[in-house]
């Protein structure tokens, strides 16, 4: 396997491991986040029992509580583009099943048409709110579909009645159903406070007008999406296995216990069933299989026009009429039901009672008054949470707005000069602690330290490895030493006092670099055996004869020769290992600063990413231009050293070898060679 073969497979290792390093430090944030210290548990504690209170305090006048709601829940679907975080009904019913009517007993004013071919288009999320100080009703009424000239916060019910209308008609015409809902927000002070949602109703008949039934799925799953959503079902007076709505809601839900448990069922127009259910004992009959499917419907029977198809205007003055004597109208109906049983078991006193699950669940008022105590408890319960969520969302906003400040100053180029200024002062301040030592930094990025073998394959893969460096070294040459580098490293034949595995940021790496250049400089020194035939041609000129050769220029000669072929390759190596180093430490530094919390590092986080691209390649021109003057005059530096040598050799012997005249010489005590006698 050769050296580039070898550096890929250790790249691709290096890789891994960075991968799951990086995986690693995302699951410690996690945990982290998930586990703040002991201040911000604190201070979040703190917050949560101030939430709290608050909470309850509102919760001791329902009023102010749902004008709170309302407030918040407008915040968030106008200004945040969320739903709104507190519970809500969502009245889901087949088509004519009574929703509307339903929904304006809730609110105590017709407000949403039921005309023959028009129905409800798209859902009408209301808030009702009892304020005693008002004598007439107040609306506020928006949507992102609604007309703008329709919406308003100030508005009466006939103004709400026509914009509703009318935006319905709109839909109809189009032949369309919306998942956008108008957002309606109702004050009157004959109203209890109460959050719900009225949708589309789902025709009986797949045979009959055009099948709706996918557009009112649609509808509901995505209301039914919102956070808090409670489903009120109503369903039709007779059998439970012929009633359609719960089939849709087994098909839109995802079957029957999905959406049982979370919802209430009133059964509406129950004056349709009343004769049918006139003892108790075939009243508990009828209502068996409900209960048998965890359905328990509260009784409900509303008075209806015999006719609705009536002029818009006309139609709100007759609903006005029915709904007042509503109420009324239910009590008497209900009490000759009651009175009919008791008559039924003075005949059959064997006759079963109404049941308890049916007895208590008589009348609109009671089922009004069950969701009500539901949205309320859920609302105060709910309450800290969302303010915690606000104040987040504050702080947040208030950053950005900060932020936001900050980019319109960095509009004047005098201001990005300033803090270009500042930004370099403070990297060249972090440059200069790690080459001295920076623990901290070592333990906050530990991912940027680096071992020998990572060091090296940062240099190689730089475009400064292809770059000439100088005049005295080839590229070919300088690829020969990083060879010899490859081939040591592979052989474990660095030292360990180098360090070779270890990761160090800084000072530590240079320190490397240096011993490492001493190692590799010394196993790199070549054999000058093969110069030993031009020896005597390097010796010069003739000084007593061919027998007393000066050996001084050949030795200078043979020094120069091999110092040169190790020494300017491996300065050259050395340079652009040091210069690779440095201008990581310049990125490093950057990073660090803008990891920072101090306000130089936020305004350079707002500084556009360009500026940072081009402070780099400013700061490694800077350094390559370091680097060319560093190996010029290292390398011209090294010429006189050649000539300091001082030999002090013996007279090379005579070629001609005559034994019986061979004079021997021995290193005297200062370290001179001396004739024997």
């Amino acid at each position: 396997m050769d050296r580039k073969q070898k550096r890929a497979e250790r790249r691709q290792q290096r890789q891994a491991a960075a991968k799951a390093a990086a995986l690693n430090a995302k699951s410690s944030e996690d945990e982290d986040s998930n586990n703040p210290s002991n201040n911000t548990a604190g201070a979040t504690a703190q917050q949560t029992a101030s939430d709290a209170k608050f909470a309850k305090l509102l919760s001791l006048k329902e009023d102010v509580l749902l004008n709170f709601v309302a407030n918040i829940n407008k915040l968030y679907q106008e200004k945040l583009g969320r739903p709104a975080p507190f519970m809500t009904f969502v009245i889901c019913g087949m088509q004519s099943a009574g929703k509307s009517t339903i929904m304006e007993r809730f609110m105590q004013a017709p407000l949403n048409i039921i005309q023959e071919g028009t129905g409800t288009r798209c859902p009408l999320d209301t808030t009702c709110i009892h304020d005693s100080s008002l004598d007439e009703p107040r609306c506020e009424l928006s949507g992102e579909e609604l007309d703008p000239a329709m919406s308003g916060t100030a508005l009466t019910t006939d103004e709400v009645f026509r914009a509703i209308t009318a935006h319905n008609i709109m839909l109809a015409n189009k032949d369309e159903f919306s998942t956008h809902s108008l957002r309606l927000v109702y004050r009157a002070k004959n109203v209890q406070n109460m959050r719900f949602v009225d949708t589309p109703g789902i025709i009986s008949n797949k045979g009959t007008g055009q099948d709706n039934r996918e557009d009112i799925k649609r509808i509901l799953r995505e209301t039914m999406k919102k956070p808090n959503s409670k489903l009120c079902v109503l369903v039709e007076p007779k059998e439970f296995s012929t009633n359609p709505i719960i089939d849709f809601c087994d098909e839109t839900f995802g079957g029957r216990p999905k959406w049982t448990k979370n919802s209430i069922v009133l059964m509406t127009k129950f004056d349709k069933q009343l004769e049918d259910a006139r003892s108790g004992s075939k009243a508990n009959k009828f209502f068996k299989e409900f209960h048998d499917n965890d359905l328990y419907p509260y009784l409900i029977i509303t008075p209806t026009l015999a006719k609705e198809d009536l002029p818009a205007d006309k139609l709100l003055i007759e609903r006005r009429k029915l709904l007042h004597s509503a109420h009324g109208n239910e009590m008497e109906r209900f009490e000759d039901w009651r009175l009919g049983h008791e008559k039924f078991r003075e005949t059959c006193p064997d006759d079963e009672l109404l049941h308890p699950d049916i007895e208590n669940k008589i009348g609109f008022s009671v089922a009004k008054d069950k969701m009500r105590e539901i949205m309320l408890t859920d609302t105060a319960q709910r309450l800290p949470e969302v303010l915690s969520s606000l104040r987040g969302e504050l702080s947040d906003s208030l950053n950005e707005l900060e932020q936001l400040r900050c980019k319109k100053k960095l509009m004047d180029p005098r201001e990005v000069k300033i803090i270009v200024g500042e930004v370099l002062h403070e990297v060249g301040k972090r440059i200069n602690s790690y080459l001295d030592g920076d623990l901290e930094t070592a333990s906050k990025f530990p991912d940027v330290l680096r071992d020998l073998e990572e060091e090296l394959e940062e240099e190689e893969e730089s475009e400064w490895c292809l770059r000439r460096l100088g005049t005295s070294a080839t590229l070919e040459e300088e690829e020969e030493w990083r060879t010899l580098i490859d081939t040591l490293l592979d052989e474990r034949k660095i030292p360990k006092y180098i360090n070779p595995e270890k990761k160090f940021l800084g000072g530590k790496q240079f320190q490397r670099a240096v011993h490492l250049m001493k190692v590799v400089m010394a196993e790199a020194m070549p054999d000058p055996s093969h110069l030993k035939e031009y020896v005597p041609s390097g010796a010069g000129y003739l000084q007593g004869g061919l027998q007393r050769e000066n050996w001084e220029q050949a030795t200078l000669a043979i020094v120069k020769m091999s110092s040169k072929k190790i020494s300017h390759p491996g300065i050259n190596f050395f340079i652009k290992h040091v210069g690779s180093i440095f201008r990581r430490l310049f990125i490093i530094g950057i990073h660090d600063l803008k990891k920072g919390s101090a306000d130089i590092s936020n305004k350079f986080n707002l500084l556009p990413a360009g500026i940072e691209t081009h402070l780099v390649t400013k700061f490694d021109n800077m350094v390559w231009a370091l680097m060319e003057n560093a190996a010029t005059k290292t390398h011209v530096s090294l010429e006189p050293m050649y000539s300091t040598l001082d030999p002090t050799l013996p007279t090379f012997h005579p070629i001609e070898d005559d034994s019986s005249s061979e004079e021997k010489y021995r290193v005297n005590m200062h370290g001179q060679y001396e004739k024997l006698p």
